[in-house]
């Protein structure tokens, strides 16, 4: 199995704070993982370095086996690097006064020409291979309306279909479930689940519930203050360990959801794999 993501003593501080403490992980090619940790514990900036948004202060990420950024400094291919990686954001990202099916086939611009991506130029096969993208997240009805006129899980439907047009071989989510009612929410992690498993694309998404992250996730990455406190199976996250990890915080990653059978489920020693803060 090939490595996909290989991030080494990763460091970001902003004025007000270090989101990244000497943060090292490796996730690999087909993985699905989880990135949990209340606000602030540096899920999104971690989201922003591997997609090469934002440089770190030092330390290296290397993305399908080249250097996306090395000691503060983005690759010059970086484009190139960004055209094999999706991200799906909190607030869906789409432009509003444009068809869904424009949004959709924004996902080619990193593969085509600057004239053609200043002049949003698609080919008809382009714009079959657009539809059937939307179909695949069952929302190809609404392909010629206005992104504004869909619902919030339709627009993050659309945002996992510019995903797909783009063909992206990793899938980063920033909290993509955040603002969606919990029947919209299942339905998109339903969808990037099935992204993983029938496209074979590495999905990496951060969530502030854990009963996604164990219920759709094998693996979870907890961050806290910048650091990394756990890499191990979702399945040991009971709330006897969240709460040994985030203390006080923990109740903000419960999201009332405490009863949940999936969060009942005991953790063995074999099955820990706790990183030291």
């Amino acid at each position: 199995m090939t490595t996909a993501i290989v991030v080494d003593h990763l460091n970001k501080t902003f004025p007000c704070c270090k989101a990244l403490d000497d943060v090292s992980l490796s996730i690999d090619g087909g993985e699905m993982v989880a990135l949990i940790g209340a606000s602030g514990s540096g899920k999104s900036t971690l989201l922003r370095h591997l997609s090469g948004f934002i440089a770190a202060d030092s330390g290296t990420v290397t993305v399908l086996g080249r250097q996306m950024q090395d000691k503060g400094r983005l690759a010059p291919n970086i484009r190139r690097l960004r055209a094999e990686i999706g991200f799906v954001f909190q607030q869906f990202n789409l432009v509003n006064r444009l068809s869904v099916m424009t949004n959709v086939l924004v996902g080619l611009l990193y593969r085509t020409s600057l004239v053609r991506s200043l002049l949003m130029r698609f080919s008809i096969h382009e714009k079959q291979q657009a539809l059937e993208a939307l179909a695949a997240v069952g929302i190809q009805q609404f392909a010629w309306q206005r992104a504004a006129t869909l619902s919030g899980g339709q627009q993050q439907r659309a945002a996992l279909a510019r995903c797909i047009v783009q063909q992206a071989r990793i899938v980063l989510a920033d909290e993509p479930i955040a603002s969606l009612d919990p029947e919209s929410a299942r339905n998109v992690m339903e969808l990037l689940a099935q992204m993983n498993r029938e496209r074979g694309c590495t999905v990496v998404v951060s969530l502030h519930q854990v009963e996604f992250a164990i219920k759709y996730c094998p693996r979870t990455i907890a961050l806290h203050r910048g650091q990394v406190v756990y890499d191990g199976p979702s399945s040991a996250l009971t709330p006897q360990l969240l709460g040994e990890l985030y203390g006080s915080d923990v109740e903000e990653l419960f999201d009332m959801l405490l009863d949940s059978p999936a969060l009942k489920m005991p953790a063995t020693a074999h099955s820990l794999q706790r990183v030291a803060v």
